[in-house]
């Protein structure tokens, strides 16, 4: 028979027991299931939207659990607990992506890629604190809508191999953070925006296999950080800027299947970092310049 003061001991020592369990590792929520009504919600409503599941991805979306639980859902440290990252890359999932996602206001990355999403892009404007936005290879449609440029924090964007149209937003220079801009293969048409020339962070541009037209802006010499631009396979005219040479971190230059004319500017001659080079396909005459000794 234990005596009352190790029943209360034993008594301490269960309790204990379960506050570790529901304030340890994996965040697991005792207290209340659900303590943010606005993800719950936002996430219910994404799931709503899914069509096609053919690999159980969202087999664990299931409300007897905490959503930082369901499968590529990582939520915050720190209660109130909000979603974080949703990262369902490469599970052939199939539907519309919801704008619901916009709600998730804590959300620094979403990683839809390789999936058969279908439909627009979803409204995300009030994502501050979005960093990361990767929703290639799927086969969505429609424009870039520009309330994208709301997302001040975005520093990578990828929404490449769909089949979006219209053109690149012009005020996408609002995003001074970007590094990493990805909207290749589509149907992208209209002009390059000059004022791309002036995010500063960019390290990587890729804008081939579109219907672009007019001139390469003169100011993407300003991406001093740049290491590597594709314009290719697009229906670009004019010279190639000068100054593009100035360029010294650039590795990669891609500028083949265009319509570009005249000579190949001897300043490309100084870029000593570049790995690959590629001019084919156009109307270019004379030779390339030779490189410093």
């Amino acid at each position: 028979m234990r005596s009352p003061k190790q029943l209360a001991k034993l008594a301490m020592l269960l309790l204990l027991a379960l506050l570790l369990l529901c304030n340890g590792v994996r965040n697991v929520h005792c207290s209340r299931i659900h303590e943010n009504s606005v993800d719950l919600h936002s996430l219910i409503e994404f799931n709503k939207s899914i069509t096609d599941d053919p690999q159980g991805a969202l087999s664990n979306w299931d409300t007897t659990t905490h959503f930082c639980h369901w499968n590529g859902v990582n939520c915050t440290t720190t209660p109130p607990f909000r979603v974080k990252q949703l990262k369902l890359s490469g599970w052939n999932l199939g539907g519309q992506i919801t704008s619901s996602l916009g709600n998730l206001n804590f959300l620094e990355t979403l990683d839809l890629s390789y999936n058969n999403f279908v439909g627009p892009l979803p409204i995300l404007g009030n994502l501050q604190r979005l960093q990361t936005l990767y929703l290639y290879h799927n086969r969505l449609n429609g424009m870039i809508p520009d309330s994208i440029t709301n997302c001040s924090n975005l520093a990578n964007l990828d929404l490449s191999a769909n089949s979006l149209v219209g053109v690149i937003p012009p005020k996408l220079d609002l995003l001074s953070n970007m590094s990493y801009l990805n909207l290749s293969r589509n149907s992208l048409a209209g002009v390059i925006p000059t004022k791309l020339g002036f995010l500063s962070n960019l390290t990587v541009v890729d804008l081939s296999v579109n219907l672009l037209v007019g001139q390469i802006p003169p100011k993407l010499d300003l991406l001093s950080k740049l290491f590597y631009l594709d314009l290719s396979g697009n229906s670009l005219v004019g010279q190639i800027p000068p100054r593009l040479g100035f360029l010294k971190n650039l590795e990669y230059l891609y500028l083949g299947s265009n319509q570009l004319e005249g000579s190949i500017p001897d300043e490309l001659g100084q870029l000593l970092q570049l790995e690959q080079l590629l001019l084919g396909n156009n109307k270019l005459t004379g030779e390339f310049p030779r490189m410093p000794s």
